[in-house]
């Protein structure tokens, strides 16, 4: 068998717990002791960034049903889903005024100031061009 030590530059290196977590199987990363807490994986990137917009969607229109503000926190980063997200929002003419997002993600410099929207690699300039302002 071929041993070997974690990378000096780890600092997780309890090697007996990376073994642990290696050798679980798929159907067992799937497994959560709550029942309302749901493990799935996908395998197909397009039905996942679907079912997120399906799910983002869905919870605006929930909210609009029973008359409730809607707050989300977005990821940023690669964008379909929001994309699948406008497609639905546009086509079934969603009322949005309920709704107030939240950027998970920006970059900011060393003293903590923030990217400007201006900026090409602006979080705030992704979302804004990819998913408010269509």
């Amino acid at each position: 068998m071929f041993k070997y030590d974690l990378a000096k530059f780890i600092p997780f290196r309890d090697i007996d717990a990376c073994e642990r977590v290696r050798t679980i199987t798929r159907k067992d990363l799937t497994r959560h002791p709550n029942p309302e807490f749901r493990i799935r994986i996908e395998d197909d990137p397009r039905q996942f960034y679907f079912d997120f917009a399906l799910d983002l969607v869905n919870r605006i229109l929930e909210a609009e049903y029973d008359e409730r503000q809607c707050v989300v926190i977005l990821p940023v980063g690669p964008m379909p889903q929001y994309e699948y997200a406008v497609k639905l929002i546009n086509s079934m003419g969603v009322y949005m005024r309920h709704l107030h997002v939240f950027n998970m993600d920006e970059y900011a410099d060393q003293d903590g100031n923030t990217a400007p929207p201006d900026w090409p690699g602006s979080f705030q300039r992704a979302m804004r061009d990819n998913f408010y302002r269509k």
